[in-house]
């Protein structure tokens, strides 16, 4: 069990799992919260992958294993919405693996044998998915042979099978990563930069230009000339289209009513928590007494003065010869009322180094006669490397009895019972900040909470506006208007999308804006028992290509944008005509003479035109040239000098292509994905 239980005090709940997501470096839009009406419906897909169907009760089937396969591992429970989506998109992502990118790697040629697999895992090239995890690093925070041989020695002796997922585990990541090295290695030196582009490279960036020019800027006044026509419009766009798809989305407007407490629910409750107050200073047991009234959780952690809220620093430390009250004055942040007592003083440090060995339940006797050898001053090799603790560490990691360890001299041990993993540890403590004067808290909290009475007054005004609405948008827009309602806009959710407004899990009103048709409004939707929506579908896409209306006015701006460049280059070629120095032309322009140095072909960090830059970098020495057509204007310039130079070399060449190869790399697993047609609906059931 050390071996297992070591996994689970050092790594944390999902050290492993963000290791092998960040190694496979592909994830799909997040998973969210599901409706019960969305996993009944007739069409229970929650995706496809190169033409294979994923069931919802396939999909959550294979979610829940991997999600007991995880609790197993670490000894903690899953339950937060972060943690759960993590393991869907781990679920999702083992799914994209077996029907897209490991067919696609078979294709190429690439697998991973058996001898290699036995490298990777115990021979001489082990794989980065064991040398990170810190169950097999000695006390030096190396990897250890010694640790990984005997934890594989172990797995036939665990008969609950947890060091067989463990290592099933492991083995699985490894496969994984190292197929996707391969073939990231077979893209990366597909990347072929001939001799020819290699010398053309090192002589256009070795080249600079010292350059005087003029610009001349496009005017944006109304220009009754222009004419970009309807047909100008469809033309770009039929060139451009596939440049334009989109997923499904929606625009929605909505009034949203946040649930507060009201001036009566406040001063009703302050009262009230004022009287709890008074029982709280005359109990006999703090820790039964917020364990029974409190909203806070009892904690065992001894504060330092510093640590405490100013409110609260002078009544937990108080002046000499002062003598406090049993409570506290009562302190009101927001909604939360607070009132302290103090349970014990210590002197202690606030963090210790710590060193530790875990044992079974059942060797107790061992762990005594560890700790008697260490407390005798003679030397014990099988510590291992915790590190500084605090309070705060132990406490969030239910470890409250490595508290023990803050009242141990330096160099001494002893042996605590940990509840929570079912062992025996042995805490040798090595080095400690100064102890300083600390007090242990019983806090008592009480949250102001909306009224019965609040919450259906905000239901009620809810209900007039979607009653009002009567499920149509117009009498939706006539409602808001005439009552001033604050009525908010969002343009282009996605199914996925989680966070509407401020808040963070609206998945209701997405549902329903996928789910409602365009111009139509909704009754009352319920947020977290704290927020009620009344929402309008004010515009409802396809997945596919943008409509032509929907980009039409952009596509017009870009062709306006053409033509004022089309027609200030001809004004700027007839008003130069004749001209010979740019002095001239600068003041026929009604504009000035600029000077640029070191322009070069491959310059980055000049703030110019990248067409005015090409121009430049082929231009002949002592000639004025232009009209050339930029971004935001018109340009004439002369090269005056150019030099050349040594100082971007084959390496600067080779690193560029690395640089070029890596970028590209990052899109492979978008191209697999659109090529073996993946389709994530879980967005429609989490």
């Amino acid at each position: 069990m050390a071996v297992l239980e070591n996994i689970r005090v050092k790594l944390g709940v999902f050290i492993t799992i963000l290791i092998a997501i960040s190694l496979l470096s592909f994830i799909v839009d997040p998973s969210t919260l599901s409706t019960t009406f969305q996993r009944m419906s007739a069409d229970n897909k929650v995706g496809s992958m190169n033409g294979k169907s994923i069931s919802y009760q396939e999909y959550y089937t294979a979610v829940e294993q991997n999600k007991n396969l995880f609790e197993s591992l670490y000894g903690q429970s899953l339950s937060s919405e972060e943690q759960l989506s993590e393991v869907r998109d781990y679920t999702w992502q083992n799914y994209f693996d077996q029907y897209v990118f490991e067919p696609k790697a078979a294709a190429a040629g690439i697998s991973v044998g058996d001898q290699e697999m036995y490298d990777l895992t115990q021979g001489a090239n082990i794989s980065p998915v064991l040398t990170a995890q810190s169950s097999f690093l000695d006390e030096n925070g190396n990897f250890s042979r010694e640790a990984l041989s005997q934890f594989i020695q172990n797995i036939d002796y665990d008969a609950t099978g947890t060091y067989a997922a463990y290592w099933n585990y492991l083995r699985d990541q490894i496969y994984k990563q190292q197929l996707y090295n391969k073939y990231n290695a077979l893209l990366y030196n597909s990347s072929i930069f001939s001799p020819l582009q290699t010398s053309r490279a090192i002589e256009d960036n070795n080249l600079t230009s010292e350059v005087d020019f003029i610009m001349a800027t496009v005017g944006f006044a109304p220009d009754s000339t222009l004419k970009i026509t309807s047909s100008d419009i469809k033309a770009y766009y039929n060139k451009h289209k596939e440049q334009l798809k989109q997923q499904a989305n929606r625009d929605i407007e909505y009034v949203m009513y946040e649930v507060v407490p009201s001036e009566e629910d406040i001063d009703t409750q302050k009262a009230e928590f004022a009287a709890l107050v008074e029982e709280f200073a005359a109990s006999e047991n703090p820790r039964n007494f917020i364990s029974l009234n409190s909203d806070s959780r009892w904690s065992e952690i001894y504060y330092g003065k510093d640590d405490l809220a100013e409110t609260f620093r002078d009544f937990a430390f108080p002046a000499k010869g002062v003598t406090p009250a049993a409570v506290s004055d009562i302190n009101q942040d927001g909604n939360v009322l607070t009132a302290i007592r103090v349970v014990d003083r210590k002197v202690m440090p606030d963090s210790v180094y710590v060193w530790y060995e875990l044992f079974d339940l059942t060797d107790g006797a061992t762990a005594d006669s560890v700790v008697a050898v260490i407390n005798a001053g003679r030397s014990y090799d099988n510590l291992r490397e915790m590190g500084w603790i605090t309070q705060q560490f132990n406490e969030s990691n239910n470890f409250n009895e490595f508290n023990a360890a803050f009242d141990l001299p330096v160099n001494k041990a002893v042996a605590v019972r940990m509840s929570a993993i079912q062992a025996i540890a042995v805490l040798k403590v090595t080095d400690r900040n100064k102890p300083e004067e600390r007090v242990r808290l019983a806090t008592l909290t009480k949250n102001i909470t909306a009224s019965d009475d609040t919450y259906r007054d905000y239901l009620m005004k809810a209900t007039a506006l979607a009653d009002k609405a009567d499920g149509k948008y117009e009498n939706f827009s006539a409602a808001c208007s005439e009552d001033d309602l604050p009525v908010t806009p969002v343009s282009h959710i996605s199914q996925a999308t989680r966070r509407i407004g401020t808040v963070d899990n609206a998945r209701e009103v997405v549902s329903w804006a996928f789910d409602a048709k365009e111009g139509q409004v909704s009754d009352v939707i319920t947020v977290d028992n704290k927020y009620y929506y009344v929402v309008a579908l004010s515009k409802a896409r396809k997945e596919g290509y943008t409509p032509i209306e929907d980009v039409s006015d952009d596509i017009y701006s870009m062709l306006e944008l053409e033509k004022r460049l089309d027609i200030a280059a001809e004004d700027v070629k007839e008003k130069t005509r004749g001209l010979n120095t740019l002095e001239e032309m600068a003041e026929a322009l009604g504009t000035t003479v600029s000077h640029q140095s070191g322009i070069s072909f491959g310059s980055t960090g000049v703030s110019l035109d990248p067409s005015f830059i090409g121009a430049v970098a082929s231009a002949p020495k002592g000639k004025i040239c232009g009209p050339v057509k930029g971004q935001i204007g018109v340009y004439m310039f002369e090269v005056l000098d150019t030099e050349g130079g040594a100082y971007y070399t084959e390496e600067d060449v080779k690193l560029r292509t690395s640089q070029e190869a890596q970028y590209r790399q990052q899109y492979v697993t978008t191209v697999l994905a659109e090529e073996a047609d993946v389709k994530d609906n879980r967005a429609r059931f989490y």
